[in-house]
């Protein structure tokens, strides 16, 4: 079995994919604008009909990879996955494929909370996407998150476990007592540097369970809230010029195994270094080489979480 590895040179932020058995080829895409309201599509003249396409374009996610089993897209932060007061990521990408001509319809298997960005994999067929939902449900597809915070955690690598509670203003809590029901996360985190040179703290987030705000809570836990996120950090992070517009949570990489015959296993990682002054392109790709998404073997340990050497920033 053979394996290829591909780095894209594009306009945009790089895309490592790799695939057994299938060559990667890669392709040139376009750097899209942030996402923004879109506008209903009606019969009118042709010049409001291209104008109403090239924005549909322009907001539909960015394909990171693409085979006969999977869509794999980049989610932009603040977009929702279900349409609400406006189309989701999901809609918004079936109109962008109908208008591209592309056949088929594409299907959820799992969910990126709406402040979040990064790896969101939808399924082309109804097969496929029992699939998946199965290796979700069993844990054999790995994901990992990078953040960022401006605040240094209690302990720099390890396990944050525990229920969850409601609590107030939208948030969640997380309590001591542990069961079936609690939520599992391994992390690690290191100096990095942010906008202007200040100095941040990145996590690797490596959660075994899938919870609503699961890693945002365990991040607050930790006294160490991510940047950007308006329900559970308590402020306080000084700010040269402004503060972030975005979450800095990102699905960062993700490894699906081979599935059934013709399903063959895929990795992806997805560099969110474009997209938020905040983010620390060196310290993200120390720990995610591009020689990475070649190697199909086992990435990170368990102890420590990152197979790579970290200092004592």
């Amino acid at each position: 079995m053979t394996t290829t590895a591909a780095t894209t040179t594009t306009t945009t932020t790089p895309v490592l994919v790799a695939e057994h058995r299938h060559r990667w080829v890669p392709r040139v895409r376009r750097r899209g604008r942030r996402p923004g309201r879109v506008t209903a599509m009606s019969s009118r003249d042709d010049d409001d009909d291209a104008a109403d396409n090239d924005e549909a374009s322009a907001l539909a996610p960015r394909v990171l990879f693409e085979n006969a089993h999977v869509v794999i897209i980049n989610k932009y932060p603040n977009t929702s996955f279900h349409s609400e007061f406006e189309p989701g990521v999901v809609a918004t990408l079936r109109a962008s494929r109908a208008l591209e001509g592309i056949d088929g319809d594409v299907f959820g298997v799992h969910r990126l909370d709406k402040q979040t960005s990064g790896i969101l994999i939808l399924a082309k067929s109804k097969d496929a996407a029992s699939a998946l939902s199965k290796a979700f449900e069993e844990r054999k597809i790995v994901k990992y998150y990078v953040g960022v915070s401006a605040k240094k955690p209690k302990k720099k690598m390890g396990t944050v476990e525990g229920d969850m509670t409601r609590s107030r203003n939208k948030a969640w809590m997380l309590t001591r007592a542990t069961t079936k029901a609690s939520t599992v996360t391994k992390f690690v985190s290191f100096g990095a540097q942010g906008a202007n040179g200040a100095p941040r703290r990145m996590f690797v987030f490596k959660p075994l369970t899938g919870k609503t705000h699961q890693l945002r809570v365990a991040a607050k836990s930790l006294g160490a809230a991510l940047l950007g996120d308006d329900i559970y950090s308590s402020g306080g992070a000084a700010f040269e010029f402004e503060a972030p517009r975005r979450l800095y949570l990102h699905a960062a990489a993700i490894r699906i195994p081979s599935l059934y015959d013709g399903f063959d296993a895929i990795q992806v990682i997805c560099d969110p270094s474009d997209d938020g002054d905040e983010w620390d392109a060196n310290a993200f790709r120390a720990h995610f080489p591009p020689s990475l998404a070649n190697e199909f073997g086992e990435w990170f340990s368990d102890s420590p979480l990152l197979r790579s050497v970290l200092d004592d920033s």
